[in-house]
């Protein structure tokens, strides 16, 4: 077996481990939020984790996540966009950050 580069050792790793495969798409998508919603919004939320096909996003003020929730079949478009459609995200949680600590 010969590999033609780093994409390719990524596409034989994802094929042999659906488990990690899955990691790296919740991973990405986690990573892509800034992309997904702009850097003014990202200022006052963060992408904290994907549980089950989940984001769980914590939102400094209730303003911004009322905002994030209309335009959240859009945000979830965006961060799909590279995924495996196996691992897609299926929803957004949106969490207050002043009630969560």
């Amino acid at each position: 077996m010969s590999f033609n580069g780093l994409t390719d050792i990524l596409k034989k790793v994802r094929e042999r481990y659906p488990a990690l495969s899955k990691r790296m798409d919740e991973a990405q998508a986690v990573n892509r939020w800034e992309l997904a919603v702009g850097p003014t919004i990202a200022k006052y939320s963060r992408a904290l984790r994907v549980q089950e096909t989940t984001l769980w996003v914590e939102v400094d003020h209730p303003a911004w996540q009322s905002e994030l929730h209309h335009r959240k079949h859009q945000i979830m478009q965006i961060l799909n966009d590279k995924l495996d459609p196996a691992h897609q995200l299926q929803d957004i949680l949106f969490i207050n950050s002043r009630t969560q600590r």
